[in-house]
């Protein structure tokens, strides 16, 4: 149902939808100027333009130099690894633009399955048997049916490969803390510096980094001086992977990254009466992240009531059970390692939303910045639903059920926007 859903969105969607325009327009950029777009001055291409407008291969009626921002190449911003990743499959389709976004979508397809293949390997190393680990597999996959996660991950943008950087981290992590191993926890540090160079959002999984690094070199059998270098290497090979973006923003921007550039072009759009947020806008910003299995292309399908309160309830329960589930474990070392992996990462997300509203003033809730954190949420509820008596078989049946309801939620979200658009 996942490959179904993806294809469909791969195919289905006759334009572009959310943020796909600017991410496409970036990914142009590189293919063709060989260079990062400038936040501002650059504007999305004729090509994009007609795709945006459905008139493609006849040129757009309008000039993206009078459309304002969405004429603009607004996600400049971003870090580079992705677009230098996506420049393959866009010269692939020679001169035929709407098969350069199909074959861009195919690569988030791609990421995604991916990514479902190292939640399969990571189920095993949290579960510890190949054998009985296919019912947690299979409750912990369903994360990757969610229309919003489908969506995001398939759709033109960077949002597939951090979410496939997110799962592999998760698991080189496990494997660093179960094994003590200093190369797996290197490797992790690689990881994260590739996170970075993706999504600046990566820094979620900062703080499990720094735990598992203090377990690994704590229990590590080598000498101190050792010691000392891999806790220096966690630290400086992100940065020095980094860096050349860091400096490229700096000379281009005047900053390290170019949010205080993006910020001033988009809150027009975005908070046009100047609000200055308070603690008290926290818990209505809460409830936005509660809509995370829909992308917001769909969420004005859930005007009702009900349905907000039903999802709501359901979200919450996800967040706050899946750890307390783990909790009767004890204190042990497994323990830990569930609830600073799996769970850590999606209470630093939020904590982080939080930061940028009080503090930068900048409405940051959106559900898909915590998509990377989802698959280990996930995984962690199944370990928690499998402590119960006839934990395989409960898992069996709850995975079977979301399936089910997933797919006919889909089923509905194909008769309506973006998809009849």
């Amino acid at each position: 149902m996942i490959v179904v859903a993806a294809l469909a969105t791969v195919f289905s969607l006759p334009k572009f939808t959310g943020d796909e325009i600017a991410h496409f327009s970036y990914a142009q950029s590189v293919a063709e100027e060989g260079r990062l777009p400038l936040l501002g001055p650059t504007l999305i291409s004729p090509q994009a333009e007609a795709i945006y407008e459905g008139t493609y291969p006849s040129p757009g009626r309008l000039d993206p130099a009078e459309r304002g921002l969405s004429g603009r190449s607004y996600e400049a911003f971003q870090p580079p690894l992705y677009y230098l990743l996506s420049a393959a499959p866009f010269r692939l389709a020679g001169g035929n633009y709407v098969a350069k976004m199909r074959l861009m979508r195919l690569l988030g397809l791609g990421l995604l399955l991916a990514a479902a293949l190292l939640l399969w390997r990571l189920t095993i190393e949290v579960v510890g048997d190949r054998a009985e680990a296919e019912p947690y597999f299979a409750f912990a996959l369903t994360a990757l049916l969610w229309p919003g996660i489908v969506l995001r991950t398939v759709t033109i943008g960077n949002s597939g490969l951090e979410l496939l950087i997110g799962v592999a981290l998760t698991l080189v992590l496990w494997r660093a803390w179960r094994q003590r191993s200093v190369g797996w926890l290197l490797g992790g540090a690689v990881l994260i510096g590739f996170g970075l160079l993706t999504r600046l959002t990566i820094i979620v999984f900062i703080p499990g980094l720094l735990i598992c690094a203090f377990a690994v070199l704590r229990a590590a059998q080598i000498s101190p001086r050792a010691r000392w270098l891999a806790a220096a290497g966690v630290v400086a090979i992100p940065a020095l992977m980094i860096a050349p973006w860091l400096l490229s923003n700096l000379d281009r921007y005047g900053s390290l990254t170019g949010s205080r550039v993006v910020r001033q072009m988009m809150e027009p759009f975005f908070n046009p009466d100047g609000l200055k947020y308070r603690v008290g806008d926290i818990p209505g910003r809460l409830l936005v992240v509660t809509r995370a299995p829909l992308a917001e292309e769909w969420w004005i399908e859930l005007l009702s009531p009900l349905k907000r309160w039903v999802l709501t309830v359901l979200m919450t329960g996800l967040v706050v059970v899946a750890p307390l589930g783990v909790l009767g474990l004890g204190r042990s070392e497994r323990r830990t390692r569930l609830l600073v992996l799996l769970a850590l990462p999606v209470a630093v997300g939020i904590v982080w939303m939080c930061y940028v509203l009080l503090v930068l003033n900048w409405d940051f809730f959106l559900p898909r910045y915590l998509y990377p954190t989802i698959p280990g949420l996930m995984l962690l509820a199944a370990v928690s639903l499998g402590r119960l008596r006839s934990g395989a078989r409960a898992l069996t049946i709850s995975a079977a059920a979301i399936t089910i309801l997933l797919t006919a939620w889909w089923g509905y979200l194909g008769t309506v926007e973006p998809f009849t658009g």
